[in-house]
């Protein structure tokens, strides 16, 4: 019996320390597991190329959204008066500075107004976000920056898409 209890004492001691060692090192395992956190990462608006980039893509992004027949028409009275299409053109400038995190302020804050009347639909708004896709695209942006920049304008399709015209 004495024998038993010190194989017993032994074994204990002996596996304790073994327990020891193996949470030690599954907590260096996690450690180095851990990812770096990214420090000073730019924000998508400097990703994209800043002023100069949003410019550039929101140019392709109108004349590739006033040249699809598919959404043109919603665009009819704009294109009628050049005032217009410049006002829109600042506006949706604004409104992409603004999404990608820059400095500017999109000064139509109601977007409901702001789209009041044009009837926007799910499918006119999938259309013209493959716009800004294809304006992206053509300028080489990373996935990434594609990929952040139509999350963050599909968030604002419930402001943008009249209810009765997507059938809501």
């Amino acid at each position: 019996m004495r024998k038993f209890v010190i194989f017993l004492l032994l074994f204990s001691v002996v596996s304790l320390s073994f327990s020891d060692d193996a949470d030690a090192r599954r907590k260096r395992r996690s450690r180095r597991a851990k990812k770096q956190k990214i420090i000073n990462e730019k924000k998508l608006y400097e990703r994209v190329g800043g002023e100069k980039g949003v410019a550039l893509i929101v140019d392709e992004w109108l004349r590739i959204s006033l040249a699809d027949q598919r959404i043109a028409p919603a665009f009819a009275k704009v294109t009628e008066q050049p005032e217009r299409l410049a006002k829109m053109r600042k506006g949706m400038n604004d409104q992409l500075c603004e999404i990608a995190d820059g400095p500017c302020q999109y000064k139509g804050k109601d977007m409901v107004k702001a789209h009041a009347g044009l009837n926007v639909s799910d499918d006119q708004f999938l259309i013209f976000s493959e716009g800004l896709f294809k304006s992206m695209d053509k300028r080489d942006l990373p996935e990434r920056e594609k990929n952040e920049m139509l999350a963050r304008l599909g968030e604002l399709r419930a402001e943008v898409v009249d209810g009765e015209a997507s059938g809501e």
